[in-house]
């Protein structure tokens, strides 16, 4: 399955050319590939009057990045941020597409779209490396935000075909969303998580509580 429809020729900028700004200040794009660049730079902007409304702000630099192979801790991975860098490190696209194609687990979502998404959800995580407040020691807490602006960036139709693959419906609790559930079942977690956000009285509210430090998915908090 092809990721993304492209046109048979492509503009390549010099191979040392620095990173290209997008028309969103701030946001710079790393790659020979004006396509590709044309597609992140949409993607972000499309996504910031969520995440903004959601108060999530971009306030200092954040820089695109593409790799043939990533892993994180847990083994292989579609994206990463870097904060000491300021950087999100994405696949390329050709080993996005590989890496969809041997998940079982995002089966669910059409590879182009997934790969849009991903977009999303790493620059959730650098906006929020720019705007919580104090140290943050849960990772749920920050994969909470940025699976529920991921599953919420989704069109009605693909997320409907991800909530009936995953099986989960309201009310969650917040004991169901934990380090485990998202060490062990990430996709779960991440329906949960929209799942949790969509109900009255949570959204970008509970969003706020979190970035705050109010609650915690930590499953011992103190």
């Amino acid at each position: 399955m092809a990721l993304v429809a492209m046109p048979c020729l492509f503009t390549f900028l010099p191979a040392n050319a620095a990173p290209l700004a997008c028309g969103t200040p701030l946001v710079r794009v790393d790659t020979v590939d004006r396509a590709l660049h044309a597609r992140i730079c949409e993607i972000v902007a499309s996504a910031l009057p969520l995440l903004e409304n959601c108060h999530l702000k971009l306030t200092k630099p954040v820089t695109i990045i593409f790799s043939d192979d990533l892993e994180n801790a847990h083994g292989p991975c579609f994206g990463l941020f870097h904060p000491g860098k300021k950087q999100m490190e994405l696949l390329t696209p050709k080993a996005f597409a590989q890496a969809h194609d041997k998940s079982d687990s995002w089966g669910a979502i059409p590879v182009a779209e997934h790969f849009d998404v991903i977009v999303v959800h790493e620059f959730v995580h650098a906006l929020v490396d720019q705007t919580a407040r104090g140290e943050r020691n849960c990772t749920a807490d920050e994969e909470y935000i940025a699976y529920a602006m991921q599953i919420e960036s989704l069109s009605e139709t693909t997320r409907s075909a991800l909530l009936e693959d995953v099986d989960a419906s309201p009310p969650i609790s917040l004991e169901e969303l934990n380090p485990i559930l998202l060490g062990f079942a990430p996709p779960r977690f991440a329906v949960k998580s929209w799942l949790h956000f969509s109900e009255p009285g949570n959204g970008c509210d509970f969003i706020q509580k979190l970035m705050r430090g109010d609650v915690t998915l930590w499953l011992y908090p103190e």
